[in-house]
C-alpha cells in the first residue's frame, strides 16, 4: 500500500460511510436489512465496524442524531444521575452492612468469652510450671 493509499484511504472511508448513511435514512439500503444502528451502517457502508468506530467517531454521532439516537432527553439524563446515585447509596449501604456484621460477630464474641468467664467459678486452674525446689 503505497503513501497515497493510506491518505486517501479515510477519505474513501468517509464518502462510502457517508452514502451509507443517506441510504438507511432514505430507507432504501442496498446491503442491510435497513435498521438504524450502528452495526448495520457498518454492514451498510462494507466498512469494518471497528475502523468505523475508531476512525469515524464524528460520523456515527452524526447518523445516530439524524435517526434519532442523538443526544439524550433531558428526563433521561436525569434518569441516569438517580440510578448512578443510587448505585452509589447502595454501595454506601452495603458497606455498612458489611462493618456491621464484622462489629456484631466482634459482640458474640465477646459476649461468649464473658458468659464463660462468668462460670468458671468451679473450675480449678492447673499449674503447668516446675514446682521450685
Amino acid at each position: 500500500m503505497t503513501t497515497h493509499d493510506r491518505q486517501s484511504r479515510p477519505e474513501t472511508e468517509r464518502q462510502l460511510i457517508n452514502h451509507a448513511i443517506k441510504r438507511l435514512l432514505t430507507g432504501s439500503p442496498q446491503q442491510s436489512d435497513g435498521k438504524l444502528i450502528v452495526f448495520v451502517l457498518a454492514v451498510e457502508a462494507q466498512v469494518p465496524r471497528q475502523r468505523l468506530y475508531e476512525h469515524h467517531a464524528d460520523l456515527i454521532a452524526d447518523f445516530r442524531a439524524e435517526a434519532g439516537g442523538g443526544p439524550l432527553l433531558p428526563s433521561i439524563t436525569a434518569l441516569q444521575q438517580q440510578l448512578a446515585d443510587a448505585r452509589a447509596l447502595v454501595q454506601e449501604v452495603e458497606a455498612r452492612e458489611a462493618q456491621l456484621l464484622a462489629q456484631n460477630h466482634t459482640l458474640c464474641t465477646v459476649i461468649t468469652e464473658l458468659t464463660h468467664e462468668a462460670h468458671t467459678d468451679n473450675v480449678t486452674k492447673l499449674h503447668t510450671g516446675r514446682s521450685r525446689a
